[in-house]
């Protein structure tokens, strides 16, 4: 087996991914790519059989470990993960229709059924169950969020699968428990304000995506997109992004600075969806064109995955209690948005949140 042959397939079958969710199963383009995966696929065979395995934020075919991800691996692995697969096993046998209903699968929201020559193996991932409380695991998964970010701080190599992987978890998480506002973590230091902060703004903007039926693949790339929206903080001075009385006009605009510098940052990351980059820059933008930063497009509007993520971002830190001031109710959050619709939020998005949050039972 030859990496070359491993891409070649790896490329047909992503195309056939794609097009499927863009269009239909039926469709010509999808056909002529899963047929042109068909028969890649024959020339992978060992023993009988191919298996795919996700492996940290590699892939494994059979016994071959990637030496680079390129692009089309880099998007399998996150199709896999982001459908809760650990490994696929495709043996001998195949039909080409057993093998465009398994495409079909994975183009959906839905789980992927296993077949007569396939077999899924699916991650475990940690939710709320008799072993394991709510707490525990949304405390399990902002320790892992908070090591991805000192990752980021010393400049090391940002660890994509273990970020995804909490994406994943927040997803399962909040489709299993009704009050969105109990999978908020608290703050409970002054400098662990950021990466909670994040975690909580990616949970709010993934239930406000699902709540709206977006596509499961997008509401991933949206929960990663709240999650990151705020790492160009990393890259301010730690003095001035902890400081614990209001900035002087010099530090406001080092401060003003990080969605620049974070959209940068995430610019030179392989695999970073470009969602994440658009809502890291225009999160402090506001829907009437004001905020910062500004642009040479004035007239530009923000991204409506930036206008929900700045909707979550200005819900979880008003919430959120801070040296320099006390943390607000819901109830007085929820009036602060209506004011602001209009000018500072998309007033469909903020009549949606809080049309969600009653039926949720948190107001």
């Amino acid at each position: 087996m030859t990496e070359g042959r491993i891409s070649d397939f790896t490329a047909s079958l992503m195309a056939a991914f794609s097009n499927c969710a863009l269009y239909s199963a039926s469709h010509p383009i999808v056909g002529e790519f899963a047929a042109k995966a068909f028969v890649q696929l024959k020339d992978l065979y060992e023993n009988g059989a191919l298996s795919i395995t996700l492996l940290g934020e590699g892939l494994v075919f059979n016994n071959t470990p990637l030496a680079e991800m390129g692009i089309h691996f880099g998007s399998l692995a996150r199709k896999l993960r982001r459908k809760g697969i650990e490994k696929i096993e495709i043996r001998e046998g195949l039909s080409a229709d057993e093998f465009r209903k398994f495409i079909s699968g994975m183009a959906s929201n839905e789980h992927v059924l296993k077949s007569e020559h396939i077999s899924v193996g699916i991650i475990e991932l940690r939710t709320r169950s008799d072993d394991c409380s709510l707490t525990a695991f949304v405390e399990d998964n902002l320790a892992k969020i908070k090591e991805a970010f000192k990752r980021i701080s010393n400049k090391e190599k940002l660890d994509m699968g273990r970020l995804e992987d909490s994406v994943a978890g927040l997803l399962t998480t909040l489709k299993k428990e009704a009050n969105v506002l109990s999978i908020l973590s608290p703050v409970k230091a002054y400098n662990e304000y950021t990466y909670t902060h994040a975690t909580n703004v990616s949970v709010l903007t993934i239930f406000q995506a699902e709540t709206l039926g977006m596509h499961e693949e997008l509401v991933c790339d949206v929960g990663l997109a709240g999650l990151l929206h705020d790492v160009g903080k990393l890259f301010v001075p730690v003095e001035v992004l902890e400081k614990q009385s209001k900035l002087d006009p010099d530090e406001w605009e080092l401060m003003k600075l990080h969605p620049l510098r974070g959209a940068r940052y995430l610019s030179t990351l392989p695999n970073m969806p470009r969602l994440a980059m658009v809502v890291a820059f225009e999160h402090h933008r506001k829907f009437d064109g004001s905020g910062y930063p500004g642009t040479r497009e004035e007239e530009e509007k923000q991204h409506l995955i930036s206008q929900m993520v700045a909707i979550s971002d200005f819900f979880d830190a008003l919430r959120t209690e801070r040296p320099y001031r006390k943390s607000v109710g819901v109830a007085s959050i929820v009036n602060l948005l209506k004011e602001g619709a209009g000018t500072e939020f998309n007033p469909f998005l903020v009549d949606h949140f809080i049309a969600a949050l009653t039926r949720s039972n948190t107001l």
